[in-house]
């Protein structure tokens, strides 16, 4: 496997883990668990043993309907990508500043307003269960996609360069990373409350840290050293 490809997978793993501690995910947590599984707050704290398989299979029902929606996204990049490939020297620089632009908005330098945007489907309480977990998921992956932008954004762009198949593994593996999150917070749940109010107490810490990377990627992606500096990093590490 060649070693740009290597560092996107990597990528892609970083990006589920911080859209999950974002903090328009983050804080919504509880209640996401709570619709899915048809438990309690107090129950989820409780994690009974009959209740497990409950939570866990709730999360990973929610999971496999987000899923798609970001692999679909995935592919289209490949798509873009392939189509554009004889221009993607040129667009490799557009997307660098647009990059650069995400992680501004990270460290709170420059407002991007539809960054700020949501649509959230409202859906009854009556609809959900372990049933509706895989429809709510599905509206997870549709109306929290602004919210997330800076990543997915980076995400795609990285995508774009690849084929079709790679950059819809890509997004796969964003998904996997988002909905690994997920089970663990729903499966220790009462260790997890207190580690959300942990990240809370360091939200500027990792938006410093995540805007940082972004704008490290955005300058790579500007100035065409995308993939002289992935095979350093996979040297080093291997």
């Amino acid at each position: 496997m060649e070693p740009q490809h290597q560092a996107a997978w990597v990528i892609a793993v970083v990006a589920g883990i911080f859209s999950f501690i974002s903090p328009c995910v983050l804080p919504l947590i509880p209640g996401y668990l709570s619709m899915i599984s048809g438990l309690s707050i107090e129950q989820l704290e409780e994690r009974r043993g009959a209740d497990l398989f409950r939570i866990f299979l709730s999360c990973v029902l929610f999971s496999l309907g987000f899923g798609p929606v970001f692999v679909l996204l995935g592919a289209s990049a490949g798509v873009v990508g392939g189509w554009l490939g004889p221009r993607m020297h040129i667009l490799n620089v557009i997307f660098g500043l647009i990059v650069i632009l995400f992680g501004l908005f990270v460290l709170n330098v420059i407002k991007l307003p539809f960054l700020y945007q949501d649509r959230r489907f409202r859906l009854g309480r009556r609809s959900l269960g372990l049933w509706g977990a895989p429809l709510l998921g599905l509206a997870f992956g549709f109306g929290w996609t602004p919210c997330v932008g800076p990543w997915l954004g980076t995400l795609y762009t990285i995508a774009a360069n690849q084929t079709t198949a790679q950059a819809a593994a890509l997004f796969a593996i964003y998904s996997a990373s988002l909905g690994i999150c997920f089970v663990a917070a729903g499966m220790l749940f009462a260790s997890a409350l207190r580690a959300f109010t942990f990240l809370q107490r360091q939200y500027r810490r990792i938006e410093i840290m995540s805007g940082a990377l972004l704008i490290l990627i955005g300058i790579l992606l500007l100035t065409q050293q995308w993939d002289r500096a992935t095979a350093w990093l996979m040297r080093l590490v291997g």
